[in-house]
């Protein structure tokens, strides 16, 4: 079962994992991809053009890391659009393997890749079809481009319904970067924060396998955890920046959210967990609207 990130032993890193430069549908070359995101602060990103491998070796550096990537289209399970990205893979896979959302996850993980799903509001991919397939880390429940361009950019019921079907499945927050700025506003609203050993592709792509991070648009979680309480029950505890709502969320309405009251944001909440939770969950959502997940802890 994935770890949690809270209270394990490295350091936090930020960055973007879903992204497109002009070697496929961007209009940021490779070179400016690089300094956007680093220049944001962020430590890591991955560039994943459409079905190859763009090589970003020459920006990376000791305190800023590009993670290979790659996305691949090909026909959902009814028949519609779906894609996969992958991050670390080996090779860029033929075509022929690519003729079901299986086979791409598969083609991914079989050159010793991480593949998740992106944008699965945007493309219409179910929870159903999402639990119908397996071997990949997890889900976008946000995609920055989707949530701009076409306003089905949240993802957060169809990662529900497949984690109360006892799937687990990790949440990621990525921008999907297409265009500058100026253009589309596509880039800089959303990123995963890591907990790894070192700022190194191999550790990076360790702690997202592991389910080290969570997700972010901007607040910071600082800590998640879940402590045995009297009468046999459970107790969920969360530490973030400070937020007006934080979701201390479960399977169907056994959750909870615990709102600010008048002026005085919130940094801390707790709930006891219903006897018949299965997982937990939590979203930070701050004063500007901006949210943070973590992924789910599985009781």
């Amino acid at each position: 079962m994935p770890t949690s990130p809270f209270g394990q032993p490295g350091a936090w890193y930020r960055g973007n994992l879903h992204g497109h430069t002009t070697e496929s549908d961007g209009t940021f070359s490779p070179a400016e991809y690089a300094a956007y995101y680093r220049g944001l602060g962020h430590h890591f990103t991955a560039v994943t053009d459409h079905r190859r491998i763009t090589d970003m070796s020459a920006f990376t550096t000791a305190d800023f890391v590009c993670i290979p990537g790659i996305e691949l289209d090909g026909p959902g399970p009814d028949g519609s659009g779906c894609d996969v990205v992958g991050l670390g893979l080996s090779g860029v896979p033929p075509a022929e393997e690519l003729g079901s959302l299986q086979g791409r996850i598969d083609a991914i993980t079989s050159r010793g890749g991480i593949a998740f799903v992106p944008h699965p509001y945007e493309t219409g991919i179910t929870s159903a079809q999402l639990a119908a397939v397996s071997g990949y880390l997890g889900i976008e429940v946000w995609n920055t481009l989707s949530v701009v361009g076409w306003g089905k950019g949240v993802a957060t019921v169809q990662w529900d319904e497949v984690l109360q079907s006892g799937r687990w499945l990790a949440g990621l927050a990525t921008d999907d970067c297409h265009r500058r700025i100026e253009q589309g506003e596509d880039t800089g609203k959303a990123w995963v924060v890591v907990r790894a050993a070192s700022l190194t592709p191999s550790a990076i792509l360790a702690a997202l396998a592991d389910g080290r991070f969570y997700s972010s648009t901007g607040p910071e979680i600082q800590d998640v955890c879940v402590e045995a309480a009297s009468g046999g029950t459970r107790v969920a505890s969360v530490r973030c920046s400070p937020c007006r709502r934080i979701n201390i969320l479960s399977d169907r309405g056994l959750g909870r959210a615990v709102n600010a009251s008048g002026v005085v944001d919130l940094t801390a909440a707790e709930r006891r967990l219903h006897p018949q939770a299965t997982y937990v969950r939590v979203e930070c959502i701050d004063a500007a609207g901006r949210s943070a997940w973590s992924n789910p802890l599985w009781l």
